[in-house]
Formats: C-alpha cells, sequence, structure tokens
C-alpha cells in the first residue's frame, strides 16, 4: 500500500511539472513571437512543440519532452539535472498552499535527523517557530554552554542576516541551515537586540550588533530537571526526539527518589517533533489504553493512538506550561493532559499546529515531508490554526505575558504554577518577589 502511494506521488509530481514547464514554455514562446514571425520562423518553431490531441497527455512522457527541449535549446548553460529535480519537486509541494508539506535537500534532511537523535553541529541557539511582524527569525533561547551563549547571544536577538545575507521572509529551515556548517568554522550573525534594561523611558529602542561563532557539535538539553521549593519537581522538555521519552523517564525516577511531591511540566517554546514520542511523553500521565490522540486522514477516517500499556506512570499532581510557541507534538500532550484531566494547563493559548506530516526519504538521502493527516484532542478538538479558527489548547488557568516581558528573566508563569502547586499541597508560598529558578526554555 505505502509502495502505491508513493509511486502516486511521483506519478502526480511528474504531472504537474510538466504542466508548469509547459505553460512556462508556451508564454515565451508567446513573447518572442513578433521576432520569430517577423524571421519568418514561428510556423516551424510551433510545428516542434505542437501539442497531441487534447486529453491525450503522457505525464512522463511530456516531462522528458520538455525537459529535452529545455536543455536543447535554452540560450544559456543549464543546471545540473538535481538542481533541476529539486526545483521541480518544491514548485510541484508549493501547489499545496501548505508551508509544512516541503522538500528537504540531503544536508537539511540530515539536520532534521540529527536533532532528533539530540545531537548537531552548530551554535546551540532555540529559534522561535514564528517569525516577527517583518519576517525575521527570532532567537528564543540559546542553549547553556554552547558556543551561542558565550559568544553572547541573548533571548530574544532578532536574526537580520547570516553571513552577511538577509533572511527576511525565510523559514526557520532555511535560516537553520544557514548558520549550520562544518564543526569549527565560523559564522557571522547580524542582530537586532532591544535595549530596554539600559533605556526604560524608551522599551522600543534597539540596536544592531554582529556576533561571530564558530560551530561546534551541540548535545540538545532534551529534559531539563530540577526539584524548587516545597519538594516540587520541575522538568522542562524542549522537543519531542527519540530520545526524549528515556530522559523523562529517568527525571520521574530521580524526583522519586527525591520524595517529589508535585511536577510541573514545562512545553514553552516546544515546537513539536516525532508522533511517536508524543504518545509516549503523554501515557506518562494519560490513563492507560485511553486515547492520546484522534488522527483524521484523507478522507475523514479516524483513527487513535492510546496511551501505552506497561508505562511507569505519574500520579503526581500535575500542571503544565505551556505559550504560544508550543505547537504540535506539545500540543497533543497538553491536549490529552487537558481532555482527560490529569493535570492543568497554566500559560496562554498554544501555537495551533493540528497537522501531522510523513517524512518519506528518497534514494539521494534527500527527503520530502507530506502533511499526511490531522490531530485532533481525545474529545474531538480541532486545534489547528486557520483562517476560521484561532486553534491552539486553552490554558485551564491564564497567565498572559506581556510581549516586552516574553523574554524576561523574572519566569511569571513558572512562579504561578510553583505556588499554585504549594497551595494545592498545602505548603507555605514561596517568599514574596522571590523570583522562579530560571532554566532555559
Amino acid at each position: 500500500m505505502g509502495q502505491r502511494r508513493f509511486f502516486s506521488f511521483l506519478l502526480t509530481f511528474f504531472v504537474a511539472a510538466s504542466f508548469l514547464l509547459g505553460l512556462a514554455f508556451h508564454e515565451v514562446m508567446a513573447a518572442v513571437s513578433p521576432v520569430l514571425m517577423a524571421q519568418g520562423g514561428l510556423p516551424e518553431a510551433i510545428a516542434k512543440v505542437r501539442p497531441t490531441a487534447r486529453g491525450s497527455m503522457q505525464p512522463l512522457e511530456t516531462y522528458s519532452r520538455v525537459l529535452a527541449q529545455l536543455k536543447e535549446n535554452y540560450y544559456r548553460d543549464m543546471p545540473d539535472d538535481r538542481h533541476l529535480t529539486y526545483a521541480a519537486i518544491r514548485g510541484v509541494l508549493q501547489t499545496t498552499d501548505d508551508i509544512y508539506t516541503r522538500f528537504l535537500d540531503p544536508e537539511a534532511f540530515k539536520n532534521m535527523d540529527e536533532e532528533n537523535q539530540g545531537e548537531f553541529v552548530g551554535i546551540g541557539a532555540q529559534l522561535a517557530p514564528t517569525a516577527t511582524s517583518d519576517g525575521y527569525i527570532r532567537i528564543h533561547w540559546p542553549l547553556p554552554d554552547t558556543p551561542a551563549q558565550k559568544a553572547g547571544v541573548q533571548p530574544g536577538d532578532v536574526i537580520l542576516k547570516v553571513d552577511g545575507k538577509t533572511v527576511q521572509n525565510k523559514r526557520v529551515d532555511d535560516v537553520v541551515k544557514m548558520i549550520r556548517g562544518p564543526i569549527d568554522t565560523n559564522v557571522r550573525l547580524t542582530l537586532r537586540r532591544k535595549v530596554s534594561k539600559e533605556n526604560p523611558e524608551d522599551p522600543d529602542k534597539t540596536q544592531t550588533v554582529e556576533v561571530t561563532i564558530k560551530r561546534r557539535p551541540v548535545s540538545f538539553p532534551i529534559v531539563q530537571e530540577k526539584v524548587l521549593d516545597g519538594n516540587i519537581g520541575y522538568v522542562s522538555l524542549s522537543q519531542f526526539n527519540e530520545i526524549c521519552d528515556d530522559k523523562l523517564d529517568g527525571a520521574l525516577r530521580d524526583f522519586e527518589k527525591q520524595g517529589v511531591k508535585g511536577l510541573i511540566l514545562d512545553l514553552r517554546a516546544n515546537p513539536g517533533g516525532l508522533l511517536q514520542s508524543a504518545q509516549e511523553i503523554a501515557s506518562r500521565f494519560v490513563p492507560e489504553g485511553k486515547d492520546v490522540v484522534l488522527i483524521e486522514e484523507k478522507g475523514q477516517q479516524r483513527t487513535s493512538l492510546k496511551s501505552i500499556v506497561n508505562r511507569k506512570r505519574s500520579n503526581l499532581p500535575l500542571i503544565v506550561l505551556v505559550n504560544r510557541n508550543s505547537a504540535s507534538a506539545s500540543e497533543i500532550v497538553s491536549g490529552a493532559v487537558k481532555d482527560w484531566g490529569v493535570g492543568t494547563i497554566l500559560g496562554t493559548t498554544t501555537f495551533g499546529k493540528g497537522l501531522v506530516q510523513t517524512v518519506v526519504p528518497l534514494s539521494d538521502r534527500s527527503a520530502v515531508v507530506i502533511t499526511t493527516a490531522k490531530y485532533l484532542t481525545p474529545k474531538g478538538k480541532d486545534i489547528n490554526r486557520s483562517l476560521d479558527t484561532r486553534g491552539g489548547i486553552d490554558p485551564d488557568v491564564s497567565v498572559p505575558v506581556p510581549e516586552k516581558d516574553f523574554y524576561a528573566l523574572n519566569d511569571v508563569q513558572l512562579q504561578k504554577a510553583l505556588e499554585l502547586m504549594q497551595s494545592r499541597l498545602g505548603l507555605q508560598k514561596s517568599a514574596a518577589g522571590q523570583p522562579a529558578p530560571q532554566l532555559p526554555r
């Protein structure tokens, strides 16, 4: 069945590519027709490309013929076949108007695979999944003990250029590709930084900063754990990849040994990751055999992923922290926790990405990422953001953070979660004004 779908995809690609290339060729012919007419060459040119009877187009043959004509007649040097193929694939995928359906060249696919394994070569900065209002990508947090942190990169810095090239209106994946590179090579970032700390009377003032950073191997701190006031366990989960469930399991076992009484799970700015990992993480909290997520495939056929049996589950009182940059797998977990009432969601409404992508590796180590389904919470809530709906998971306890304070060191959301948990456990609240512990988000 999978093989038939794959060949169906290839067939669709060649049909669309041939149509697009054919249309472009005839538009060019129309543009130069006065010149050809003056030279007496128009009838001959038309005869060479005259189509067969309407409705009898053979996709592979047509694509090959157009490509051959282009190579034979185009007056400039042509890119190699690999670049032509990649461009055609990207063009076909763009016609879906789906930003998540995309092509990954071998380097981009390698980067994705490295992230899923928790280690990569780069600078160690976590990027926000959404662009600024003027089309740039923001650094959400430099990871601890990484080249980015050591170079002075700060939370909230906006990336304007990479090695002198603008990144305006580029996708996050493309910016990541520009920043990463071979080990021990340098990358130069031009950053826009707010200077409100030095100029409190002018909170919107910014300055441009340039930093040069040497690329090094980075181990992504998938899970960070700490015991907070009142013997409350705190776990920050920054991505859903192949190792995150084992890491969370280790943290829960550590908390058990320390007699932790409550648990705060921080999913803020977690952009998601693997669907299987979301199922595994949710299974730590959702009762055995209950739905974790509903999956609606083509034709509106629904299936479900259930909480995995024989898992070590946490029975601790639970608060899940989310914000507008919590997306995809983060929303699967927080939606399941909310629907089954096994914890409290605190923060702000999540991003609203309720779509499932399937990665199809290709023979040259590139890949296509195709949106193959959408997911809903166990009770059927469609959280995908669209023109018609805001989407996202709404918190049970809303703790908004103004834009100017989004990257502030005084973490009001974590402080509120800590106070709420202490109250539920009948513990004395933290001293007034005491900031919550700071951990990279």
